[in-house]
């Protein structure tokens, strides 16, 4: 015996008149076949690409701005109030856990408003290539 499906029987459904009783206002109304165009408001210039099938035209990405420049001083005060120049020898911390000798080469405000110092070392261990550092004023110690 085989399974097919030889036929499917639907039942018939009998087709109901409309009630004439409803009123005609209840009934909604059928929508135009023609549809319509949106408006657009009138003050507004068209572009050459909108409207057409065309792809816009690419913009430009704009350019990043420039980062704000360090502000250049010429002296500074550390927590105690000891005035530093350039060209002065204070006293660091070097990487190696050793307080070492240094001479400021400048100092600079941040964007932040915070004063450092920037420094070369006097002295390196052999192997280590230690070439500048910078501290904020306020830790300056004079050697």
């Amino acid at each position: 015996m085989s399974h097919e499906i030889i036929a499917i029987k639907r039942p018939i459904r009998s087709k109901q008149p409309i009630e004439q009783d409803v009123p005609t206002e209840t009934l909604p109304k059928q929508a135009d076949s023609k549809l319509k165009r949106p408006t657009q408001p009138r003050n507004r210039p068209l572009s050459k690409a909108e409207g057409t099938d065309q792809p816009r035209k690419l913009e430009r990405p704009r350019k990043p701005e420039k980062p704000k420049l360090k502000e250049s001083i010429k002296q500074a005060n550390n927590a105690n109030g000891e005035v530093f120049n350039s060209g002065d020898k204070i006293l660091i911390s070097a990487p190696w856990s050793s307080m070492v000798e240094a001479e400021i080469t400048g100092f600079y405000k941040s964007p932040e408003g915070s004063i450092w110092a920037t420094f070369i070392p006097q002295t390196s261990l052999p192997n280590w290539n230690w070439e500048k550092g910078c501290i904020r004023a306020e830790l300056l110690k004079q050697p």
